[in-house]
């Protein structure tokens, strides 16, 4: 079957977007209702498919806001209003990335269970059901995240006027439950670091010792290194996202970090900046990215197939690129590094940030605070 016929297919039931004769993608809309109740319609052309599923959401848009079709902004289907609402009053505002994960969980989560359904007519018992049917074959972390997208969706349409109640108030989920994330024992790191040293791949070092995202290890610069204070600067991150511009592939997107308090300054140990500027030397490079690819940077998948090939030679289970991290916020606690310290070298909002998702207590730190107030008691 040849590439074009592929793509005759169109992604998702509904979009009413197709490839025609000529080569170029068509995309049906409809612009209102004729004196006799019957629906008009208009279309919009690309010579690609995200060009013209853009163009659809557009000129939708405007319809809504001029109130042409009201039909398909209140009384209409689910899949009109979210479509309305992300891409107008949600994507100007948020990150490319943040904004692929909505449209991703929507998409494959939301849509097939009420995308075609009047927005007015959905029922409490409606939303409860798809949950219940979601949460069977969804991790609780994912589900919560989809049902607060979804929460969202029916709030914006209840804020607006477009329904009397919201059906989201008494649903319910389950909570997610919190697993103790996977940490190198001391053993472990130290096996790790001298196969890293070995193989010459000083990117594990660097997340053992800064605790650094693995999106911001990709799009690590040297421009980013202070040698003379021994500074790393964390200024961006990379991501792999949704290519609007082709159908069914993703590409690298380059961006700011997670947050604003991503933006940070890490303090680099001195065999570690020593070891930067050996790779430097060796590199010959004074600009562009630490970790090369043929095109930019490193892909963070790269990354995580590397380290669970090269811990899994080790005899290690379940050790993937945020495991370094996790093990890196064991150890400062370890050796009593204060949890706002912590909090800022990890890049989090706040200190409680890092105590409910990234500290790891181990036995033998439980054991050293025994100790230490047994110590205290007795000695009073």
């Amino acid at each position: 079957m040849s590439r074009q016929k592929r793509r005759t297919y169109m992604a998702r039931k509904g979009e009413n977007i197709y490839l025609r004769k000529d080569g170029r993608w068509e995309g049906r809309y409809m612009k209102g209702r004729r004196p006799d109740g019957k629906p008009r319609f208009g279309s919009v052309y690309g010579r690609q498919y995200g060009e013209v599923k853009k163009k659809l959401v557009l000129i939708k848009a405007e319809l809504y806001k001029d109130g042409a079709v009201p039909l398909l902004y209140g009384d209409g289907s689910l899949h009109d209003w979210t479509e309305y609402w992300l891409e107008v009053t949600v994507r100007p505002y948020i990150k490319e990335s943040t904004y692929e994960g909505y449209r991703r969980n929507i998409d494959k989560h939301i849509y097939p269970y009420l995308k075609d359904l009047p927005i007015r007519e959905i029922t409490s018992s409606q939303i409860q059901n798809a949950v219940d049917r979601l949460q069977s074959r969804l991790a609780a972390s994912t589900l919560g995240g989809v049902w607060r997208l979804l929460r969202s969706v029916f709030t914006a349409a209840h804020n607006e006027g477009l329904l009397l109640r919201n059906p989201c108030q008494k649903i319910k989920i389950p909570k997610a439950g919190r697993r103790a994330p996977r940490v190198l024992t001391v053993p472990e790191q130290a096996r790790l670091e001298q196969a890293a040293a070995e193989a010459d791949e000083i990117e594990y070092l660097l997340c053992l010792y800064t605790g650094l995202r693995v999106g911001e290890l990709c799009a690590l610069r040297w421009e980013d290194i202070d040698f003379e204070g021994r500074i790393l600067h964390v200024a961006r991150t990379v991501q792999r996202i949704q290519d609007t511009r082709r159908l069914h592939k993703t590409r690298l997107s380059v961006g700011t970090p997670k947050s604003d308090c991503s933006v940070r300054e890490i303090p680099l140990p001195l065999f570690l900046s020593s070891l930067l500027e050996e790779k430097q030397k060796k590199d010959g490079a004074l600009t562009g990215y630490l970790f090369p690819a043929k095109k930019g940077c490193r892909d963070p998948r790269t990354m995580q197939q590397r380290i669970k090939k090269l811990s899994k030679q080790l005899g290690m289970r379940g050790v993937h690129m945020h495991t370094l991290r996790h093990t890196f916020a064991t150890r400062c606690l370890e050796h009593g590094i204060g949890y706002e310290v912590l909090s800022e070298l990890l890049g989090h909002s706040s200190p409680q940030i890092t105590l409910k998702f990234y500290v790891h207590c181990t036995p033998a730190t439980k054991r050293k605070s025994m100790d230490r107030l047994a110590r205290a008691v007795q000695a009073a």
